[in-house]
């Protein structure tokens, strides 16, 4: 495509920045020749995909990740010194060094520039030091086939979304983890989000239990299904790797001294299911924030065929209760 410039077939081109990087282009940008407009058409997020069925090796791939930006923000680099270049593995995925993902390879900045040089990284692509950090996911296709939605109803048999729609009452128990006003508002609304988009918009049909910071109780009932989900809980090691939880994407970010403490949803790791549904539907009110959908322009939102025919609605019936993330935040 960028041919197509040098030989005037076009006079304006959409390309991804990184394609710009060390090419003849560049150069001319750089020299006045030619303009690089400041405004992104799209995002593409890039990520590791891993199988559900193999929860250990998906927690070995996203730590391992994790490790490389955590490098970068706390100043660890390469040192061949320090990389243990050992062909042992450990047989349990709590007991591996994720540092040795930066002293063997390097941290996420060293890495970026090796491939595409000094000073070539967007702001999107640098550690957070107070910008915003919510952020959706792109949709991607998400209404399907016929044949979908036959294939979705047969998985959908078993697990927390069978056990949830079956109940007597039809209603969701959404645990929340009390710590102090603005998360523990936001974790509610989310549960109500939730219960909407599972009952149909009823964002009533919820009840909740209330859990202390570090109770391990909170814990143990999300894992011997007493609750459904758990709001309000920090994203952490122990409990995605150690514990075998699944969480969601964060709602809510708060600095902690020289950290950032992210508040998510945590669902049972054994369940990719129902903690793809959740997930989904935090994203669906980041994403309606997005494109400006809110409660009353709620059918802006994509009906969804992801979850099967019963649930083709939830996406809208999220936001029709939910809104946008600003309105559940500032409400």
């Amino acid at each position: 495509m960028i041919a197509m410039m040098f030989n005037d077939t076009c006079n304006v081109i959409g390309v991804e920045e990184f394609s710009i990087f060390d090419s003849e282009l560049e150069k001319l940008i750089k020299s006045g020749e030619y303009v690089l407009g400041n405004k992104s058409l799209t995002k593409e997020p890039l990520s590791a995909v891993t199988r559900n069925e193999d929860r250990e090796w998906s927690d070995i791939v996203t730590w391992a990740i994790r490790a490389l930006i955590q490098g970068e923000m706390n100043g660890l680099m390469r040192n061949p010194q320090l990389c243990n270049n050992d062909t042992i593995l450990e047989s349990n995925s709590t007991r591996l060094n994720y540092d040795q993902s930066v002293y063997c390879v390097g941290n996420y900045g060293e890495i970026f520039n090796r491939r595409f040089g000094e000073n070539k990284r967007s702001s999107m692509n640098t550690i957070n030091k107070g910008s915003p950090m919510i952020y959706s996911t792109p949709l991607g296709n998400i209404f399907g086939t016929k044949n979908d939605f036959q294939v979705m109803e047969e998985v959908i048999d078993g697990g927390v979304l069978k056990r949830v729609k079956s109940r007597k009452g039809d209603v969701l128990r959404c645990g929340v983890v009390v710590s102090f006003d603005d998360v523990n508002i936001t974790s509610v609304d989310y549960c109500h989000v939730l219960a909407a988009a599972l009952f149909n918009g009823d964002f009533e049909a919820v009840e909740f239990l209330t859990f202390r910071e570090n109770d391990d109780i909170a814990y143990e009932s999300l894992s011997h299904g007493i609750i459904d989900a758990l709001a309000g809980t920090v994203v952490n090691f122990e409990g995605d790797v150690d514990r075998g939880f699944s969480y969601s994407t964060p709602y809510y970010y708060r600095d902690k001294e020289s950290s950032v403490e992210c508040y998510a949803f945590a669902t049972r790791g054994d369940d990719t299911l129902f903690s793809s549904f959740l997930n989904a539907m935090v994203i669906t009110t980041i994403h309606a924030q997005e494109i400006g959908a809110t409660r009353k322009t709620s059918t802006r939102m994509p009906l969804t065929s992801l979850f099967g025919n019963k649930f083709l609605w939830a996406m809208r019936d999220a936001v029709s209760y939910g809104g946008s993330y600003d309105e559940i935040y500032i409400n």
